[in-house]
């Protein structure tokens, strides 16, 4: 960006010249740009199609005319909330600037069913943010908030059909790319809690974790996903869960399938066969990586077509000293997040940030890691974790190792969560610099689709603008 100031006002209404037909229908948006008090009536805005990369602009601003390049409509709808903001300025420059996003996908987590239940009109307010701050994916989860038709026993305040109807309107005409989320496997509270299909629980106490061998469980999950895809016609991706399942093998059934398939065997099974009805839809599914990553073998049950969400909140710089070694959760007695043991000796931690240091105060455990890792993870894993392993690793380090398996991957920081709070509020120190990690991981991967950071908030919807403005910076 090179401008320089004029003295003179902002135009008090900008004509639009269209010579773009990707920039056709949003002639609106750039006539519509705020006015000024100048005394030019009027500058003309000329649309013209260039040869700038995917979503990427170019706005050349002369004396008595403006033109904006771009070669698709979201690179001029990104130009057009430029103009808005030096409108907004006040003063007229004059020079050129010239802007693209650093990774194709930019998004942000909408929780309809989080610790605080969001409002629709809450929802709305923040798609028209992410939209200014040039976001272009909203990851939305229903839970039991979701209008079921065909099994409205599932449903607790429910939003109203036609509300999410409108929200995914909202979304396409602000260039926001609108991905459903339905559980599948675990986080199926709010389904297995009712007393008509408790016999499809993992564990009979337990309502989190469905049975995936059970035929009734594929039934079900299979029609709720159908469901979900029928009231979103409009977008590219599905999203089917998929985290958390950590203790198949529960059941007598399980079990017995445990033995004869593994458990990636049982849970690759389940899983393929929700990717493989959104692929049948004309769709890509997504699926959270932690399952598969502890369990390999299940990769091989998913079509690739499927993306891999790979999501890790503890990584706060690249390299990092701690490591989440997934596969580890297969086996007893293994650390769920660790560091090598080296950094407790006294002067060692002196490298490491404030927020570094947190992190493994709160969440990781000193291990002797290439003992404590053993044998099978490191023949599947070592050669990602980097050459400075085990006292440096590289960030989210599964990245290539889905890639290597034939999956696009997207990878997940969080903008609040893990009852991460600081004086009463969320630790944005923590979260920011994670979301920086995962941006910046992704852009040296050169492969990766890029990120949409979660947001697991107890608080006022008003507290998620700032990862999601921090989110937007990061992935710009």
């Amino acid at each position: 960006m090179r401008l320089r100031d004029t003295g003179r006002p902002w135009p008090r209404k900008l004509r639009v010249d269209c010579k773009s037909d990707a920039a056709a229908a949003l002639i609106a948006r750039f006539g519509g740009s705020p006015s000024g008090d100048g005394d030019v009536d009027a500058v003309t805005v000329e649309l013209i199609a260039g040869d700038q990369p995917r979503e990427g602009y170019a706005i050349d601003l002369f004396e008595d005319r403006i033109v904006v390049a771009a070669s698709e409509d979201a690179g001029f709808r990104h130009a057009a909330t430029t103009l808005g903001e030096l409108a907004a300025m006040g003063g007229y420059r004059i020079g050129r600037i010239v802007d693209a996003p650093s990774l194709s996908i930019r998004g942000f987590h909408l929780n309809f069913e989080s610790y605080r239940r969001m409002g629709i009109d809450e929802a709305h307010r923040l798609l028209t943010a992410a939209a200014k701050f040039k976001l272009n994916a909203i990851l939305v989860e229903y839970g039991p908030r979701f209008p079921y038709a065909e099994h409205p026993w599932v449903c607790d305040r429910a939003l109203a059909r036609d509300d999410v109807v409108a929200l995914q309107e909202s979304a396409a005409s602000l260039g926001l790319s609108f991905i459903p989320l339905q559980p599948s496997l675990a986080h199926m509270d709010y389904v297995l809690r009712h007393d008509r299909v408790g016999h499809l629980r993992e564990r009979p106490d337990r309502a989190n974790l469905m049975c995936p061998t059970h035929e009734e469980s594929r039934r079900l999950a299979a029609a709720l996903l159908s469901e979900v895809m029928d009231l979103h016609p409009l977008g590219r991706f599905v999203h089917i869960g998929g985290d958390e399942a950590r203790k198949i093998g529960a059941c007598d059934r399980c079990r017995e399938a445990v033995r004869a398939q593994g458990v990636g065997g049982v849970i690759g099974e389940f899983l393929g066969r929700l990717a493989r009805l959104v692929v049948e839809r004309g769709k890509r599914p997504i699926v959270w990586d932690d399952t598969l990553c502890a369990h390999p073998d299940a990769l091989a049950h998913l079509p690739k077509e499927t993306i891999i969400q790979y999501w890790d909140y503890l990584a706060v710089a690249d390299p990092t000293p701690v490591l989440i070694p997934r596969m580890a959760h297969a086996r007893y007695g293994a650390p769920r997040v660790a560091h090598d043991w080296s950094w407790a000796v006294t002067g060692k931690a002196g490298r490491l940030s404030d927020v570094q240091r947190a992190v493994i105060r709160r969440y990781s455990r000193p291990s002797r890691l290439r003992r404590a890792l053993g044998k099978d993870f490191l023949a599947k894993f070592r050669r990602y974790l980097g050459d400075g392993f085990p006292r440096w690793m590289t960030a989210l380090p599964y990245i290539e190792f889905y890639q290597d398996r034939g999956f696009d991957v997207i990878t997940s920081p969080t903008g609040m969560g893990n009852g991460d709070m600081t004086d009463g509020t969320p630790n944005f120190a923590r979260f920011e610099r994670n979301i920086i990690t995962h941006a910046g991981r992704c852009r040296r991967n050169g492969k990766a689709l890029g990120i949409i950071t979660t947001a697991w908030y107890d608080m006022p919807p008003e507290m998620l603008y700032q990862p999601l403005i921090r989110t937007a910076m990061a992935a710009w």
